[in-house]
């Protein structure tokens, strides 16, 4: 199954896919108005030599996608080098999994960059890889603030994960918006056949 211009241009924009959302649609909104973006990456993607074709596996349930998504739409919105599709990756999963190693099948959510002519240039997978430590922590520290709440631990372990993330929007999004950059211009600077450059998560972790 290939991604092709047709293919392409089926997704949804920001605001459909806003409007698509049934799980964790607040903490997403809050997330995305959450997100600063550096000056920096603004400029990098602002003065690209071509604009680039972005698109966008995703699912809300996902509490990565809660983080990482919103972060990278809202860049996506702040500049007109960054044409967007968003695709549920549920309704997706073939395809999504096209871009994923087998042994990381089902991965969610997964950000693919084409240039103009829908030639991929890199991939960017789940969330910031320097992020992996403070997602472990705070699973860690949420664990056992929940260790005695029987049968509701699961629930209000989710809900806690949820502020939490809501709460470290604008660090956690700054963090993740650099690593997609830096993937981006990595793809951008290798020649065709060497590429995609591949960022994000790494499974099994590597040191």
């Amino acid at each position: 199954m290939t991604l092709n211009a047709e293919k392409f241009s089926q997704g949804m924009t920001t605001q459909q896919y806003m409007e698509y959302i049934k799980v964790n649609k607040q903490p997403f909104l809050d997330i995305y108005a959450a997100t600063d973006i550096p000056a920096e990456i603004q400029g990098f993607f602002n003065n690209l030599p071509q604009p680039l074709n972005l698109v966008v596996f995703t699912s809300d349930w996902c509490g990565d996608a809660m983080s990482t998504t919103p972060a990278i739409l809202r860049l996506a919105d702040s500049t007109e080098n960054i044409k967007l599709e968003v695709f549920s990756r549920d309704d997706e999963l073939d395809l999504t999994n096209s871009f994923l190693p087998e042994n990381r099948a089902g991965t969610t959510p997964v950000f693919v960059v084409f240039d103009s002519e829908m030639r991929e240039v890199s991939r960017f997978i789940e969330t910031a890889r320097s992020l992996v430590p403070q997602i472990d922590a705070m699973d860690e520290m949420i664990a056992k603030e929940v260790a005695g709440e029987g049968d509701n631990a699961r629930a209000a372990g989710r809900g806690k994960r949820t502020a939490y993330r809501v709460t470290h929007a604008k660090e956690w999004s700054t963090v993740i918006l650099n690593e997609f950059k830096q993937v981006v211009e990595e793809g951008l600077s290798l020649p065709q056949g060497q590429r995609p450059a591949e960022g994000g998560t790494q499974w099994p972790p590597q040191d």
